[in-house]
């Protein structure tokens, strides 16, 4: 932000837009950003309303409580990414961008699985007469034990396990598992390169399976594992482990310091630390410890949390972001996401979309919704590229202002600003508030015509009056329904001043 305060005016420059920052009293703050900003986006400054999610025509008549990506190597199908969704008891599959599901066939002696919810790590297996490994999803659950999807002729097998494991991750070559409900302190691993393999070596331990015991005494289990460079990171509720060493007889716990993952949903990797939630915000875990991660930018967003339904919490990394989807307010499904862009450092805030669940996959993020059940979701940024934007309302408020100077009384206002559309009028609402009123003008920015074109015209920078007067004032924009806009170059607001 620019300021001058000069005999007759004040003037305030808004170079760019950043995102959210909701930490300190919100006076005289970084004018690139905000501390109540809802629905937009922030593209290389550039201030525009979010990008339309897209649902995508297939659909299941029961709610879809696990989606993964299989993806296939080695097939001679071009078919290299499968879609698995776990709902009504049964697996189904379907190519990524396809237009219809299909049943997989149920494993010998099962007629429906217990659950829908799914842990699930992708593996290989050599199968005999292959000359190519076999790529496989291993998915458990702690009601139905552990299965195995294979990528060449989609059968699903059961794998016989020694527990049934709630969660499982792939770690040294092992396939990992734990949140065992009859033995909570309790890891699992296989043998290596053999996820079907849990039978334990006499003689050479570490070409065979074990387990690894790790109390707390408190009653609290293990709820997720993660791997994590090389190490594998096994959460608690209130507690994070560390294990080393690739060979049971290296194994090693460490106890981490700073508290645990109670939303085990919201885990994320971001290369060199992991990002997760609690009732205080989000947290990082940094090889080291577990700290807060900027809580006090989004304090008014965490404040507002639903915490007796945060268990259905859920969040990814996708394309050097993290989302965050969360119930805000009285709900009890998440009505809101929190997309933090760990590149640029900054807060974004949706509330113009329903998240269950998230799936991150080469090319698109998919999401599930309690919204619409049965049905996927795709995730789409850059409303001006792709053309179509929220239909929900969209907010942006700068800090209040005073310039230091609760002496001087400022009024008069003259807003400077660019507002580019496509093909549609667009309506947008700016606001001046004072400590005693608000000053609203409406603006619709119209299409050039073909004359204006064939001329060589350009959009023209409006200028728009606001009357009133205060010590202190803040400028607001806001749209409903409209189609896509952008703010580029940021703005400029004059204000003439009159000290006492």
């Amino acid at each position: 932000m620019a300021v001058s305060l000069g005999t007759y005016d004040a003037t305030v420059t808004i170079p760019q837009f950043l995102g959210l920052n909701q930490y300190g009293d919100e006076i005289n703050g970084d004018n690139r950003y905000s501390p109540d900003a809802v629905n937009v986006e922030t593209i290389g400054g550039v201030l525009q309303p979010v990008a339309a999610c897209e649902v995508l025509t297939p659909e299941l008549l029961l709610p879809i409580e696990t989606l993964a990506v299989l993806y296939r190597r080695w097939t001679s199908s071009p078919d290299k990414e499968l879609m698995i969704a776990a709902s009504g008891g049964r697996l189904y599959y379907m190519p990524v961008n396809g237009t219809e599901w299909t049943a997989l066939a149920m494993p010998s002696g099962v007629t429906a699985f217990q659950s829908n919810v799914w842990s699930y790590a992708a593996y290989e297996i050599n199968s005999e007469g292959s000359a190519s490994p076999v790529d496989v999803l291993l998915i458990s659950n702690a009601s139905d034990g552990m299965y195995m999807i294979r990528g060449d002729n989609l059968t699903v097998q059961a794998i016989p396990t020694p527990k049934r494991f709630g969660v499982i991750a792939r770690y040294a070559e092992r396939i990992w598992g734990g949140a065992i409900p009859d033995d909570p302190d309790m890891l699992v691993y296989s043998a290596p390169f053999d996820p079907t393999n849990w039978e334990a070596d006499q003689e050479i331990p570490e070409d065979g399976a074990g387990d690894i015991q790790q109390p707390s005494w408190d009653g609290d289990s293990f709820t997720a594992l993660h791997q994590f460079g090389s190490q594998l990171i096994a959460f608690k509720k209130t507690r994070v482990w560390r294990v080393l060493g690739t060979d049971p007889g290296e194994y090693a716990f460490k106890e981490q310091y700073g508290g645990g993952a109670p939303y085990e949903k919201t885990i994320a990797i971001d290369t060199e630390r992991i990002l997760m939630l609690t009732d205080q915000g989000v947290v990082v875990y940094d090889g080291l410890a577990v700290n807060p991660f900027q809580q006090e930018v989004c304090k008014d967003f965490f404040a507002s949390m639903n915490k007796a339904a945060l268990d259905k919490a859920s969040a990814c990394i996708w394309r050097d972001k993290y989302y965050l989807a969360v119930p805000m307010g009285d709900s009890l499904i998440n009505n809101a996401v929190l997309v933090y862009n760990t590149l640029e450092r900054t807060w974004l805030y949706r509330a113009d979309v329903s998240v269950e669940r998230f799936l991150p996959a080469e090319d698109c993020l998919y999401f599930t919704s309690s919204t619409t059940p049965g049905k996927i979701w795709k995730w789409h940024e850059d409303s001006w590229t792709y053309g179509h934007a929220t239909e929900e309302p969209i907010r942006w408020v700068t800090p209040w202002m005073d310039f230091g100077r609760k002496d001087i009384v400022k009024g008069s206002h003259e807003l400077y600003v660019l507002v580019e559309i496509q093909d549609d009028p667009v309506t947008l609402y700016f606001t001046v508030q004072s400590e005693k009123k608000k000053k609203t003008k409406k603006y619709t920015i119209k299409p050039l015509t073909s004359q204006q074109v064939a001329k060589n015209r350009s959009v023209k920078q409006k200028r728009i009056h606001f009357g009133g007067s205060g010590r202190r004032f803040r400028l607001i924009i806001e749209a409903e329904d409209q189609p896509v806009w952008r703010i580029q170059s940021g703005l400029l607001l004059k204000s003439e001043i009159d000290p006492d």
